[in-house]
C-alpha cells in the first residue's frame, strides 16, 4: 500500500489531483484517534490491480474543520458521516446522524482523557 500525506489546507487539491473515478475504486474513510488529534484516511484500490492500494492520510486537531471529499466523491458522504458519529470529528457540511440517533453517545470511539 501507497501512502500519501497531506493536510487539512491542500487535501481536496491533492486527492482531486490524483481520483479518477475510471481508474481508483473510492474504498472508505478512516479515523484514526491519536489521543490528542485525529488521523484520516481516505483508501483507493485500482481497478483490475488487486495490490494496488492508496491511502492519503491527514493529521487535524480534535477541533479543527476537515473539508469534506463529497464534492469529488459522492459516495464518500457515507464514511465521513460515520466518522463524523464516532469520532466527533468536524468534517464541512456533514452532519451527526448518519449512522447513530441524537440521543446516541457523542464520539463513542474517541479515547477519553
Amino acid at each position: 500500500m501507497k501512502k500519501i500525506k497531506t493536510n487539512i489546507a491542500d487535501s481536496i487539491k491533492d486527492i482531486g489531483e490524483f481520483y479518477d473515478h475510471r481508474v481508483w475504486h473510492f474504498i472508505t474513510v478512516n479515523g484514526v484517534d491519536l489521543g490528542d488529534r485525529m488521523e484520516i484516511q481516505y483508501f483507493f484500490s485500482k481497478y483490475n490491480e488487486a495490490d494496488e492500494v492508496v491511502c492519503f492520510h491527514l493529521e487535524a486537531g480534535y477541533d479543527e474543520e476537515i473539508p469534506s471529499v463529497v464534492s469529488l466523491i459522492p459516495s464518500a458522504y457515507l464514511g465521513e458521516g460515520e466518522a463524523v458519529d464516532m469520532f466527533g470529528i468536524d468534517i464541512q457540511d456533514i452532519s451527526r446522524g448518519t449512522i447513530l440517533d441524537d440521543d446516541s453517545e457523542h464520539a463513542p470511539l474517541r479515547k477519553k482523557s
